[in-house]
């Protein structure tokens, strides 16, 4: 490769927070520039179109994305190409899936194509190290896109409760109980956190940025029933990442600014 790969993570993401586990495991984050979506001015995340993280850069060029494995970085970073071989599209779903920002436009639009974006399906697809056509996986995705949307329509609302129970977790300082999660589990709450989630300012907002209820009701109505699995998940996953001081002491030497 020319040039050093640049990996895009958060401190606080399970997927970032095993690559670089991994990666430090077997020597190879010297090959590499970590670079933390955290740091405190988000121009430079914008400027290069990060939609999720882990988010490795080859080249100039996005070419990974969440989901992804610690092996399939390592893959990469030794030039011996990425481990995923599936359909192109199926892949990008899973980006969007995976990626709480294009999960949450997604959700609050109705549809996947305002997250229907070059540098996110080159990362989702791997598409520069597997030969592929962006602009033709674009055209296919943006062919599809109403019937993508009804098909992962369930999965982003789930995926979406769990990311409001982090960040009530995290807003809370850890503190939030079952009983206080239900009890906030409201449509009206859900979806003023959907419209922030969903947002930089007003860009990327609808004309009209009056949530569909509905979907309010079943993503509101998910948290509710599942506070209990919810909490315990984050909490578990959090935890395990925030007490890990070898973790901490090793991104302070490591992350660029």
């Amino acid at each position: 490769m020319a040039g050093t790969p640049v990996l895009y993570i958060h401190p606080t993401c399970a997927t970032s927070y095993e690559v670089v586990k991994h990666l430090a495991a077997k020597g190879l984050l010297d090959g590499v520039r970590l670079v933390s979506t955290a740091e405190p001015a988000p121009s430079g995340v914008l400027r290069v179109s990060v939609w999720s993280v882990p988010w490795l850069v080859v080249e100039d060029v996005p070419v990974a994305t969440d989901p992804v494995t610690p092996g399939e970085v390592e893959s990469i970073l030794l030039g011996e190409g990425p481990l995923r071989r599936g359909d192109p599209v199926e892949e990008f779903m899973e980006a969007v899936l995976h990626s709480a920002y294009a999960a949450a436009v997604s959700y609050l639009h109705g549809s996947i194509k305002p997250v229907i974006d070059a540098a996110f399906i080159s990362a989702a697809t791997r598409a520069p190290l597997r030969g592929l056509d962006v602009e033709e996986v674009a055209r296919e995705v943006a062919d599809r896109a109403d019937e993508l949307y009804r098909e992962w329509e369930d999965k982003l609302m789930r995926a979406l409760g769990i990311s409001f129970v982090r960040e009530l977790w995290w807003a809370s300082r850890g503190s939030v109980t079952r009983e206080r999660l239900r009890e906030l589990a409201t449509p009206e709450t859900l979806g003023l956190w959907l419209i922030a989630k969903a947002s930089i300012g007003r860009n990327g907002l609808p004309d009209k940025p009056l949530p569909d209820p509905e979907r309010l009701e079943r993503l509101a109505g998910f948290v509710a029933r599942g506070a209990a699995g919810l909490l315990s998940k984050v909490r578990r996953e959090q935890e395990k990442i925030l007490g890990d001081e070898e973790y901490w002491r090793l991104l302070r030497e490591r992350l660029a600014g």
